[in-house]
């Protein structure tokens, strides 16, 4: 029985072929409800199954030939329900006469049914492959390869049915052992075929991938890579269906399971399978040795090369860092020390990199991907790092206008001390208590700077209190004499004492003197120590807040009652 096939599936008119469907449909449907029906009615679906499958391939000359498609895709179904009818049976119960009808009769045809069904499907599908070239991208090609993918589902499907029904027929004792050997032989041919193909496709889809690097707006060289790619995603799929198969049947396909893995580029269960995971790590170990021996020499050579040019970068790098501090050390030379510092880090930087550009480039190693992906990594860093670049841009902000210096006495981000580092993210500043600390700059350059060193002198402001009973113009005299008399005040600007405020129990007094800034504390604290003895000599009272109270009157005494009382009102 040879099945014929059309162009396209479709459905047809109604015909004698439709009494039989009807009747394997009801039968089918009848036997799903009621289980326990006889061995005699179940054996009836079947033969009515049979007939509706014979029924639509004798009926198949009076079709449309672009309707053959469809009723053969009709009868795979149906031979698809057979099958389940089949391995359903309840073969325990087969009688001893038996041999040669009944049962064991409809499976040895539906056996052959399937392995003339595969041959056709396998004719099919090479008819639609002649139809259209792998690198015909119109719509018709598109559509009949789909069609070639369902055909290779369907004789995946009927393989997989076969198998069974052999380990079915082995039950009851008719194993068709020549037909058993022909589909282990088979399903290892294909397999074969198959894993070669793809190895080979591999192999081209790599050159195609190298030659569209060097030439890469190549349109013909793009849609060969679309072509071999489409034809290794099938392929892909077809030994996936093969490899299940082989394992049905009992094939040993780890082989065929480890280039899957190594195809698809992603790690499953089939990693933990014995013979997957040493064929990779055979085929891995192998792949290592042939590079190593034939581009071994080659990859040596140019790590020599790469590492002669960048210590050679490094060794420059470091020779014009040493001229550029000696230049910047000069005392000609003022700079801000996070400047110079900057300067110095960017001479070693900027040279070195040059020397790694030129290292790479020598290696044959190209820049422009790597820009390419920094460009894109830098805005998910910026978003990242916004507080730090935050700072970074404070620390630029510092060093353009310069608001304090290393050894400053600042008062800056609300802490007080000795500027001890700094750098373009933070500034160390140790306080007089000896603690060490961190500030961002960019809470320091969004708060007020006080830096109380960048003058090279300083003025002294000492409060002086004098008693209301003191004669001010004296005392003014003793204060400008002791000024005048300390070493270590400036004559110009001139020192100046005068009275400030009346406060509430002396006179305030100030007096101002300049002095170098490197003096400004040791200075202030001795010349108050000098005022306050000098006016204890001279009889100069200093007075400390006070405050008199006067009772007028006290509570229960006659003078607490007023003069004239009230009259007392008369009663009416």
């Amino acid at each position: 029985m040879k099945i014929r096939a059309g162009a396209a599936g479709g459905a047809g008119p109604f015909s004698r072929s439709a009494f039989g469907l009807a009747l394997a449909l009801t039968l089918w449907i009848a036997s799903g409800l009621d289980p326990a029906w006889a061995q005699d009615d179940r054996l009836a679906a079947i033969e009515a199954k049979r007939e509706a499958i014979e029924q639509i391939i004798n009926d198949l000359d009076n079709w449309p030939g672009h309707r053959h498609d469809g009723m053969l895709f009709r009868v795979d179904d149906l031979a698809r329900e057979l099958g389940t009818m089949m391995l359903a049976y309840p073969i325990d119960e087969l009688a001893d006469g038996e041999a040669g009808t009944g049962f064991p009769a409809q499976l040895e045809w539906f056996q052959g049914f399937l392995v003339e069904r595969y041959e056709d499907l396998q004719e099919r599908i090479g008819q639609e492959q002649e139809r259209f070239d792998e690198f015909d991208e119109s719509s018709e090609a598109a559509i009949s390869r789909a069609f070639q993918q369902d055909l290779r589902k369907v004789v995946a499907d009927h393989t997989g049915l076969l198998v069974k029904l052999l380990e079915l027929g082995e039950r009851i004792g008719r194993m068709d052992e020549d037909l058993a050997r022909q589909i282990r032989e088979t399903m290892a041919l294909a397999a074969e075929g198959v894993s070669g193909q793809i190895l080979l496709d591999a192999t081209t889809l790599t050159e195609l991938r190298n030659m569209i690097r060097a030439d890469p707006t190549n349109a013909e060289l793009i849609k060969a890579e679309r072509a071999i790619e489409r034809k290794q995603v099938r392929n892909i799929q077809t030994l996936e269906q093969l490899v299940g198969l082989m394992d049905s049947i009992g094939l040993n396909a780890g082989s065929y399971r480890a280039l899957l893995v190594n195809q698809r580029g992603s790690i499953g269960v089939d990693i933990l399978d014995r013979e997957v995971f040493m064929s990779l790590l055979g085929n891995r170990i192998e792949s290592a040795k042939n590079g190593l021996l034939t581009q071994g020499p080659n990859v040596v050579f140019k790590m020599l090369v790469f590492l002669s040019i960048v210590a050679v970068g490094y060794l420059v790098a470091k020779f014009v860092q040493g001229i550029v501090t000696a230049l910047l050390h000069r005392e000609s030379v003022q700079l801000h020390r996070l400047m110079e510092a900057m300067l110095i880090s960017l001479s070693f930087g900027i040279v070195f990199t040059v020397g790694l550009v030129v290292a790479l480039s020598t290696i044959g190693i190209s820049l422009v991907p790597m820009l390419a992906g920094l460009g894109v990594a830098g805005i998910v860093i910026g978003f990242a790092l916004q507080d730090t670049l935050s700072n970074f841009a404070s620390g630029w902000m510092i060093l353009i206008y310069r608001p304090y210096d290393v050894d400053d006495h600042v008062i800056a981000g609300g802490v007080e001390g000795t500027v001890k580092r700094m750098n373009l993210v933070s500034t160390t500043i140790a306080t007089f208590d000896n603690q060490r600390l961190v500030i961002p700059n960019s809470k320091i350059w969004g708060d007020v700077i006080t830096n109380l060193t960048a003058n090279r002198i300083r003025r002294l402001k000492i409060p002086v209190s004098i008693a209301y009973g003191e004669d001010l113009d004296r005392a003014e005299e003793i204060l400008r004499d002791e000024v005048a008399r300390h070493e270590g005040i400036l004559r110009k600007p001139a020192p100046n004492v005068f009275v400030d405020a009346m406060e509430q129990s002396d006179i305030l007094m100030i007096t101002h003197a300049w002095v170098r800034t490197p003096d400004y504390w040791t200075l202030l604290r001795s010349l108050t120590k000098r005022i306050k003895q000098r006016l204890d000599r001279e009889g100069i009272e200093i007075p400390f807040p006070q405050q008199d109270i006067y009772v007028r009157a006290l509570p229960g005494t006659d003078k607490d009652k007023p003069a004239n009382p009230a009259p007392e009102p008369e009663n009416a």
